[in-house]
């Protein structure tokens, strides 16, 4: 597995300390925070062709949990057929400890009540911070690590899958606005705090994977 750069490093710390003024920000309930969630919510909802939003509703049902454990499953077992077993741990660690476990914790803990606008999907549980941002963050953020290690000599392939994962990274994201269970105060800290549980999970199994 790839070792990180420095710049690499220089985003994770800000995308950490990002989360960290976010998740002050809510559990304050600081008025720049709905100033924030105001405003990109105005961008975001608007009212769009029957099958545009259609297949917004399809993306955003693409993070729950079922398709989500699917995918998980079906890659794990992939890596595991080719004997990357670091990246099967990867993987699985960064999807069901992190993301699951993680993600549940921070949640009853701020117990933040979702949007109450009018909503184009079913959502339970607390808003703060988006499951299914960060869980798109660190599932598809460790393909595109795993794509950089095993695309390293071709480029072109590993830009282009680098560049498609991470735009449905951000439609992921953008579709809970969308569909109105979610605050974008919310995407952001899923997405910062996926990004920078990602990076420390890499380092970890950069670091010590040969004993494991």
């Amino acid at each position: 597995m790839t070792t990180i750069s420095k710049t690499r490093w220089r985003f994770t710390w800000a995308a950490g300390i990002l989360f960290l003024i976010d998740l002050f920000g809510v559990a304050l309930q600081q008025p720049w925070i709905k100033a924030f969630d105001r405003l990109v919510i105005g961008w975001v909802r608007h009212p769009l062709p029957h099958g545009l939003m259609q297949s917004i509703i399809w993306v955003t049902k693409s993070g729950n949990p079922k398709p989500v454990t699917w995918a998980t499953l079906l890659l794990v077992a992939v890596l595991v057929i080719a004997r990357h077993y670091r990246g099967a741990l990867f993987l699985a660690f960064n999807v069901l400890i992190w993301a699951g476990l993680g993600n549940t914790i921070i949640k009853n803990i701020i117990q933040r009540p979702r949007p109450t606008v009018d909503r184009l999907v079913a959502a339970s549980s607390y808003s703060f911070p988006s499951g299914h941002s960060i869980t798109a963050m660190l599932l598809w953020g460790s393909l595109i690590v795993l794509l950089g290690w095993s695309l390293r000599q071709h480029h072109n392939w590993r830009w282009a899958g680098t560049l498609v994962l991470s735009l449905w990274i951000v439609c992921v994201g953008l579709s809970r606005v969308y569909v109105g269970v979610h605050y974008p105060s919310d995407v952001v800290a899923g997405w910062s705090l996926g990004f920078f549980l990602l990076t420390v999970s890499q380092w970890f199994l950069t670091r010590y994977g040969d004993a494991l």
